[in-house]
C-alpha cells in the first residue's frame, strides 16, 4: 500500500526540537524530508545530550538525534554563502513544504523569505515557527521552549505552589505540543492547496501555541480582567480533583471533576460510607467549604497504605484516577504499550532499540520507521546531483566550505 504522503517533498531549514519533529512525523508517514544543516558543525541538536545532562540519561545512543530527526536525509549546506542559497532555492523549487524556524531579520539574511521561495514554487507550504511570532517588537528575539512557551504565556507562574519556587521546564516540553500546531496548519494547508490550488504561509509559535494551552485561563483573562487563580492542593475547592501522598511518599492523583457523580462510590472505596450523607461533605458546595479538613482527611487516609496498595484498591471502583508515574514507568506501561506508543527501529553498532511512535494513529495508512537519523552531511552528493551538480561541482563547493 502507498505511504500516505508518499510523493510529498519537504526541505528544512533550522534546529532544535519544535520544527524539526513535524519533518521527523511527516517523514513517518512516508514523506522525503532533507534536513538542511551547517555543513562544518551540523545541527545543535546532534550534542543536545551532551548540552543537557542535567535532563538526560547518558547513553552511547543518541536517542534525543533519533527522537527528533529520523526519516530524514541530511544535506550540509552554507546559508551565508549566496551559491548554498541557490541549492536551498532549488531545493524549494520540487518541495511541496519548506519548513523552518527562522526569524524575520534570518529569512531576509538568507534570502529565503515566503516571498522569494513562493515567486519560483506558488505551490510551495512556506510553514514558519518562531519563539514570539512574525510580528510585533519581539520578532527577531529568540526564544526556546523555557522562555517563549513554558515562562513568557503563564505556564510557568501557574505550575507551583506559593510558597516555591517557579518549577523548571522539562525538555522540549512545549516545542513537542508546537510541533503538532505546525503540523496541523501544514497538513491542512497541503489539504487547501489539493483542493483549491492556492498554496500559502503557515505560522506557528511557541508563544501563541502555550497561551492557547492555557486556554482556560487565558480566557477568564480577557473576560474578567483579572488574573488567573492558582488553587493549591490543601485547599482545593473539589477535594477528589486532587492528588494525596501515600505511605511510601508516591502519589495518587483523583481526577473527579464531576465529583457529584463519584462521591458515593469514593466514600467506599476509602472505606468511609457514612462520608456520603454527611452534612459537611454530602454536595459539591458542603465540600467545597469544608475543602481543608476533607483534604486533610484523605489526605491521612491515603498515608496509611503503600503506592502499590492503593493502585490496586483503586483498580476495583469505577472512579476517575491515576497513578503519579515515573517516565521510565510509563515505558513499561501495559496500556502504552498496547496502544503502540512505542516502536522498535534498528540502529547500526547498537542492534534493536525502542523509540516514540508517531502519536497520531491512521488506521489505513500507519505511520513507521523510514530511516535512522541522518549522518551530517550524509545525502549531500545524491541530492545535489538530482539537482544537476556535477561531482567537480560538489567537490569545488565542498573545498570552498558552500557544502558538506
Amino acid at each position: 500500500m502507498k505511504k500516505a504522503l508518499e510523493g510529498i517533498k519537504v526541505v528544512e531549514v533550522g534546529a532544535a526540537v519544535a520544527m524539526p519533529l513535524v519533518g521527523m512525523l511527516m517523514g513517518s508517514w512516508g514523506a522525503e524530508v532533507v534536513h538542511v544543516e551547517p555543513p562544518d558543525r551540523g545541527d545543535m541538536q546532534r550534542l543536545m545530550s551532551q548540552r543537557l545532562s542535567s535532563w538526560t540519561q547518558h547513553s552511547e545512543i543518541n536517542y534525543l538525534w533519533e527522537h527528533v530527526d529520523r526519516n530524514k536525509k541530511s544535506i550540509g549546506v552554507n546559508l551565508a554563502s549566496p551559491e548554498g542559497q541557490k541549492i536551498i532555492h532549488q531545493l524549494c523549487g520540487q518541495a511541496d513544504v519548506f519548513l523552518n524556524n527562522l526569524r524575520p531579520y534570518e529569512m531576509s539574511k538568507f534570502n529565503l523569505t515566503y516571498e522569494a521561495l513562493a515567486a519560483q514554487n506558488p505551490r510551495l507550504i512556506y510553514a514558519n515557527l518562531t519563539g514570539y511570532g512574525l510580528r510585533g517588537p519581539e520578532r527577531n528575539a529568540g526564544g526556546y521552549d523555557s522562555v517563549a512557551f513554558w515562562a513568557r504565556s503563564g505556564v510557568m507562574e501557574l505550575m507551583h505552589d506559593l510558597n516555591a519556587a517557579p518549577n523548571i521546564s522539562r525538555s522540549g516540553y512545549g516545542d513537542s505540543i508546537t510541533s503538532l500546531s505546525l503540523l496541523a496548519g501544514v497538513m491542512s494547508a497541503l489539504f487547501i492547496r489539493e483542493r483549491t490550488g492556492v498554496a500559502q504561509q503557515v505560522e506557528v509559535s511557541l508563544y501563541n501555541t502555550a497561551t492557547w494551552v492555557l486556554g482556560a485561563d487565558i480566557s477568564g483573562c480577557l473576560v474578567t480582567g483579572k488574573d488567573a487563580t492558582r488553587p493549591q492542593r490543601k485547599t482545593m475547592g473539589n477535594p477528589i480533583r486532587n492528588h494525596y501522598p501515600t505511605k511510601d511518599n508516591r502519589w495518587v492523583m483523583l481526577g473527579m471533576t464531576n465529583a457529584q457523580t463519584y462521591w458515593p462510590e469514593f466514600c467506599r472505596m476509602i472505606e468511609r460510607p457514612e462520608w456520603e450523607n454527611a452534612p459537611r461533605f454530602a454536595t459539591f458546595k458542603a465540600r467545597e467549604t469544608n475543602a481543608p479538613e476533607l483534604i486533610r482527611l484523605i489526605e491521612e487516609i491515603f498515608r496509611t497504605r503503600t503506592y502499590a496498595e492503593w493502585v490496586e484498591i483503586l483498580g476495583k471502583y469505577k472512579l476517575v484516577w491515576s497513578p503519579v508515574c515515573t517516565p521510565l514507568e510509563v515505558t513499561h506501561d501495559e496500556q502504552a504499550i498496547a496502544n503502540e506508543f512505542f516502536v522498535e527501529m534498528d540502529l547500526p553498532d547498537h542492534g534493536t532499540i525502542k523509540v516514540l511512535n508517531n502519536p497520531i494513529k491512521l488506521s489505513k495508512t500507519p505511520a513507521g520507521i523510514q530511516s535512522r537519523a541522518p549522518e551530517l552531511g550524509e545525502h549531500t552528493d545524491g541530492l545535489l546531483a538530482n539537482l544537476g551538480y556535477t561531482p567537480e561541482d560538489v567537490a569545488r563547493m565542498k573545498e570552498a566550505g558552500v557544502v558538506g
